[in-house]
């Protein structure tokens, strides 16, 4: 996939859930959500937007304007490539932030 990060599967369907769309793994609807995600995290990373470090060694990333999803992202490569792995996007504000707790 193109883009700063590699976007998983979960992180598609985290989106498609914000955005009230089907929960689907593949297919045009699946292509289109994951093309909205690279062309955010393409934004989002080329910025100098707010990053926090969680707790967890995870990036939180406030992504951009209409919508300010947050993205997290683990740096640490994964067998997929050494890309950085958009994992979850929370909507914006989301108590998920505030749990997962921030350094």
């Amino acid at each position: 996939m193109k883009g700063p990060w590699y976007i998983t599967v979960r992180a598609v369907r985290d989106y498609l859930a914000i955005q009230h769309r089907p929960d689907v793994t593949d297919g045009p609807i699946f292509e289109r959500a994951t093309t909205e995600l690279i062309g955010m995290a393409t934004e989002t990373a080329g910025s100098s937007r707010e990053v926090k470090l969680m707790q967890s060694g995870a990036l939180l990333f406030k992504g951009p304007r209409p919508l300010r999803l947050r993205f997290v992202v683990t740096p640490a490569p994964r067998q997929e490539g050494d890309a950085p792995q958009l994992v979850n996007v929370w909507p914006a504000g989301g108590a998920e932030a505030h749990r997962e707790g921030m350094q």
